[in-house]
């Protein structure tokens, strides 16, 4: 062990105590120090190595030994083998899926690699084909590609990426618009009121379509057309059943509400509440936990000093033991958050089955990515609800950066946001909004477009519908922390949302 440490800290990295005390960590380390540190180095690790860090790149150790023979690594690839990959044993086969009926349509599973410019670039691109073939049939007069575009026009239509936006000195809005031919500069007139109050929300990196009249060098816009979301039909399920929709608990914490979230299951389970709250919790047949399961550790300045559990595999051993009192008839469906310890790069993994594994065990417990579609109610006659999982770690930034959200305070009504990000139909269209892998497939896209997009993070409860599709932010199950209020929040703890995909009725239950 102490020459893995050294290796590393030779390389110029520092280690976390607490990395030591992984059990893998050390098995891997009495087998071969060396090939240790050079699966470490392989995953090209931040300077200050964590034990969140090294216990989210432990089942990445199988793919980096794939080309590495001999008896050494042969035995640490028939170790991990054997406690990173338990899915075999706990996933859930297809009859369970078609009798609980719950179907997953989109997770992604995509894998840590080392990230170069050209990835940027295929993801960006992809991005933009994506959303040129939705936007391209959307009534565009005198569509031409950016290069294309000569002498004075009258009519024009483009389409593009936003590169830059600012205001002028005359306090009209200049954007920058790219695609793969070249960029032009677009203008949104002060004047033209209603024109200039929708272009204040264009941000940056997403795709969008102008229409208006100019030449090579600019143009004066006359309209901006995003994808948007929507629905045509509003779908009935025949069976009265209900979902039932939350997150954030950041179990681990000591600002977490464990007797309000026991009393949430108590009611579940029907064993609180009168008589027509029983009869309503009986028709319950899903629950929707968006992320955040636990509070983890190192994820903000000070955190540990508002830990109760400071252990984050005893973090998600105590979730299990809650989870596990609901009633086996309701099907749990579960993707993590930025709290919770899988990377933050978005599309987040499943969690790590050595570190959850009590989770996985659960026979009516099914884990899945985020963002991820789900499919909920399907029966031979009834196509289902597709229920669209996102954290949320994006909302942040469009509550503090885009003015129609900041002046109605988005941040006490969060969804707005959600609003905004189904008219955008992206989860993270500014890049710097939240940290994403990049792909060819851009998969904060919304390919899909979902019944019901459910959201967390900012830890209060709001509903509204959008052209069809129902949004729920989901409250949470801690009381604000030091950190929230740098942050401006105001959590609104304890509300439940409940869903009837019969009636499309929906409630919220206060818990507190």
């Amino acid at each position: 062990m102490m020459s893995f440490v050294q290796n590393l800290i030779a390389r110029g990295y520092l280690i976390e105590a607490e990395v030591l005390k992984n059990e893998t960590i050390k098995v891997i380390s009495d087998i071969d120090d060396t090939l240790l540190t050079s699966l470490i180095l392989n995953l090209n690790p931040p300077k200050v190595i964590t034990k969140n860090f090294l216990e989210s790149s432990i089942p990445l150790f199988l793919d980096k030994l794939k080309p590495i023979s001999g008896e050494k690594s042969d035995k640490i690839k028939e170790y991990l083998t054997n406690i990173c990959l338990p899915q075999q044993k706990v996933s859930k086969s297809p009859e369970f899926f078609l009798s609980r009926k719950v179907s997953i349509l989109e997770e992604h599973n995509t894998k840590a690699k080392k990230i170069h410019v050209e990835d940027f670039i295929q993801y960006f691109r992809g991005r933009y084909q994506f959303f040129k073939s939705i936007l391209q049939d959307r009534h565009l007069e005198g569509l031409t590609s950016i290069g294309k575009i000569v002498g004075n026009r009258r009519e024009i239509s483009i389409i593009g990426i936003v590169y830059s936006k600012r205001h002028t000195k005359n306090k009209n809005l200049l954007i920058e618009l790219e695609d793969p031919t070249g960029k032009i500069a677009v203008v949104f007139n002060k004047d033209k009121e209603e024109l200039f109050e929708k272009a204040e929300s264009i941000v940056l990196d997403e795709v969008i379509a102008i229409k208006g009249s100019g030449n090579p060098e600019i143009i004066f816009a006359n309209d901006v057309v995003f994808p948007d979301s929507g629905l045509g039909e509003l779908k009935r399920a025949q069976e009265d059943e209900y979902a039932v929709f939350t997150a954030d608990l950041h179990l681990g914490s000591d600002k977490f509400l464990e007797p309000n979230f026991i009393k949430f299951i108590s009611w579940l389970n029907g064993d609180v509440g009168d008589e027509t709250q029983k009869e309503l919790s009986k028709k319950i047949k899903y629950l929707f936990i968006v992320g955040d399961l636990v509070d983890s550790i190192g994820v903000y300045p000070g955190q540990e000093k508002e830990l109760k559990i400071k252990d984050v595999y005893e973090q998600y051993r105590h979730f299990a033991e809650l989870i596990e009192k609901i009633r086996k008839d309701i099907t749990i469906i579960i993707c993590p958050g930025n709290h919770d310890a899988v990377r933050l790069l978005e599309p987040q993994p499943k969690f790590n089955p050595e570190m959850a594994s009590d989770l996985y065990k659960l026979e009516n417990v099914i884990i899945t990515t985020n963002p991820s579609l789900v499919n909920i109610g399907k029966t031979e006659i009834f196509q289902g609800f597709g229920v669209l999982m996102y954290h949320g770690f994006s909302l942040d930034t469009f509550m503090d950066e885009v003015d129609s959200l900041r002046k109605a305070n988005a941040k006490l009504n969060p969804e707005l946001v959600n609003k905004f990000l189904l008219k955008k139909r992206h989860l993270g269209p500014t890049h710097a909004c939240t940290l994403i892998l990049p792909e060819v497939d851009d998969f904060l896209t919304i390919r899909t477009i979902p019944d019901i997009l459910v959201t967390g993070h900012i830890h209060r409860s709001g509903i509204l519908n959008y052209n069809g599709i129902v949004s729920i932010s989901c409250s949470c199950w801690q009381s604000k922390t030091d950190y929230q209020e740098k942050l401006g929040h105001e959590p609104d703890p304890c509300k439940v949302c409940l869903f009837n995909l019969k009636t499309r009725k929906i409630n919220v239950i206060d818990f507190s």
